[in-house]
């Protein structure tokens, strides 16, 4: 099998604007005497993560003939730490000023678009997407407020900023809503500020080589701007009515743009370690991109924090899923273990990734051409380590229950052998370094 045989649908959402460059690496200066890392990744430089969603800002609403495949998502990483709970929630704006040129404003998800996935302890998946329309939705150009609702079923999903009142205090981002299986309540801020945000790295990307459908007008950016968060609250399975308290860690990621994304896709992973204070982020996407092909990696050593990025198209990643099998849900092939390589003169950074049965498709039937297309959310279990090349030392090891997604157009076969997933799967990969 190849990635043409699966059909892929000529219409879309999505993609970008050039608010943000492209970053590079960095590492913050060593320090002569010892520190408590747990002391050294409470501080730092931090960033504002409250602030208005993109595709409403007067920069990214200058006119675009492709502005239809605007869309925007702010999206959160769930893992109790007890196990009880582990998933994501995204809130998610399309097509913000209703333009049907070219005829594909009616085939985006126009308006607030809400998707929650969650793994219980007892092992039971679930996923749920809701698109509310335009007439139902709102969002804001000054600050990170999200409303969407139905007023039929009373679903609806709510993203409120709250701004700490002291300098020391936390700004505070409350997740709320409602779909056919959850209801939620939940409180995220930003944690270990020092590995997670810097000018450079877990910083917004840009890339214009995304797009499919209009290549010389599309382009996405990513910005991984809190990949460790602390979330507190409640999840209601609303198939048994049980309340489940949360409170564990998470990841937190903005990504904009102008974007047929159905015509591509992407495969990301992110994992935090809070015992050996590692922060570690894996971004590619699909077809020719290089530009946001990247690996964020977080870590102290000798007392000092080390926040470095390697880039796919410096030749400083690589990364392969070994195995594949066929979800009959999804009606794709879905990777069930993944190796990604970073390195670059001073460090090489291995990370493997089980994910075996721990994904779950996110369907949606929201436009004609979400019908066609799938996103794995998935809940690997992370094992790597950093490694100095000047002499092979094992510098800091990381594991944990991490998050990420693979995404892609459905095929149109009903069951597929694992030998012929193997082959098409070989095509989601890039020379290691």
């Amino acid at each position: 099998m190849h990635l043409s045989s699966l059909r892929f649908s000529a219409l879309a959402f999505v993609a970008s604007c050039a608010l943000c460059t492209a970053c590079s690496s960095e590492s913050s200066p060593a320090d002569a005497s010892p520190i408590d890392p747990s002391v050294l990744i409470r501080t730092g430089v931090g960033r504002d993560g409250l602030l208005g969603w993109n595709v409403m800002s007067q920069e990214y609403a200058k006119p675009s003939d492709v502005d239809m495949l605007s869309f925007e998502w702010d999206y959160f990483m769930v893992h109790d730490n007890g196990g009880k709970f582990t998933g994501s929630v995204g809130y998610l704006f399309a097509n913000p000023r209703n333009d049907g040129a070219g005829g594909l404003g009616d085939l985006t998800p126009k308006g607030g678009n809400v998707a929650i996935a969650g793994f219980f302890g007892d092992e039971t998946q679930v996923a749920n997407y809701r698109n509310f329309g335009l007439g139902n939705s709102s969002i804001s150009s000054t600050e990170r407020a999200f409303d969407a609702n139905d007023p039929a079923t009373n679903q609806f999903g709510r993203m409120t900023p709250k701004r700490a009142a002291k300098a020391d205090a936390d700004d505070t981002l409350v997740l709320e809503g409602k779909t056919d299986a959850f209801a939620w309540n939940l409180s995220v801020v930003q944690d270990w500020t020092a590995l997670s945000a810097s000018n450079n790295v877990f910083a917004p990307m840009h890339g214009t080589d995304v797009g499919a459908l209009y290549p010389d007008k599309e382009s996405w950016n990513v910005n991984m701007l809190w990949p460790r968060t602390h979330v507190a609250g409640s999840i209601t399975r609303l198939d048994t009515g049980e309340q489940i308290a949360v409170d564990g860690h998470g990841y937190r990621e903005n990504s904009w743009g102008r974007w047929a994304f159905n015509l591509g896709g992407w495969d990301f992973a992110v994992v935090s370690d809070d015992t050996h204070n590692v922060s570690w982020a894996w971004q590619t996407y699909h077809k020719k991109s290089v530009q946001l092909d990247y690996v964020d990696v977080g870590f102290v050593e000798n007392g000092a924090v080390k926040l470095m990025q390697f880039k796919a198209d410096a030749k400083q990643v690589g990364w392969t899923h070994r195995t594949w099998t066929f979800d009959v849900a999804a009606r794709v092939c879905v990777p069930l273990t993944t190796t990604v390589v970073a390195q670059n003169d001073e460090y090489r950074i291995e990370a493997q990734l089980e994910l075996k049965n721990r994904q779950v498709p996110m369907l949606s039937d929201a436009t004609a051409a979400t019908k066609q297309y799938v996103i794995m959310i998935q809940f690997p279990m992370v094992q790597g380590k950093v490694i100095r090349r000047s002499d092979s030392a094992v510098v800091t090891t990381f594991s944990g229950q991490g998050g990420g997604e693979f995404s892609s157009a459905r095929s149109q076969e009903t069951s597929m052998t694992d030998e012929a997933c193997n082959t098409w799967g070989a095509t989601f990969a890039s020379p290691m370094p």
